[in-house]
């Protein structure tokens, strides 16, 4: 994912630095390249952000049931509630990642037909 992320935005980048060089007049298909890159980006950024959220309650789920034995009490709730939450994250990653999937494919299957 992080991969894909960088590859967009350097692609916004460069087609930013294009179209500012020609300026002085507009471009639909290279603003519509750019707003379809930058959408991606935005999913990625998105999809990269809940996964990293899904493995920190995975790390709070291990450290509260090493919380549990040190301390020997019942935290059974907790682990439960941050395993839910662990788990409602990586299935929102995986539906924004899938999302820029097909964003990309119908972009690629665009430029194919143009």
């Amino acid at each position: 994912m992080t991969a894909r992320y960088n590859h967009s935005t350097n692609r916004v980048r460069q087609l930013l630095r294009e179209r500012n060089s020609i300026a002085p007049r507009e471009d639909d298909e290279l603003n519509h390249a750019i707003e379809w890159i930058f959408q991606r980006a935005a999913l990625l950024r998105m999809s990269i952000l809940t996964v990293v959220l899904s493995a920190t309650f995975s790390g709070l789920q291990v450290l509260t049931g090493i919380l549990e034995c040190l301390f020997v009490c019942d935290l059974q709730f907790l682990k439960l509630a941050f395993l839910l939450a662990s788990i409602g994250f990586l299935l929102a990653s995986t539906i924004y990642f899938v999302r820029e999937v097909s964003l990309s494919t119908k972009a690629i299957g665009l430029s194919v037909h143009h």
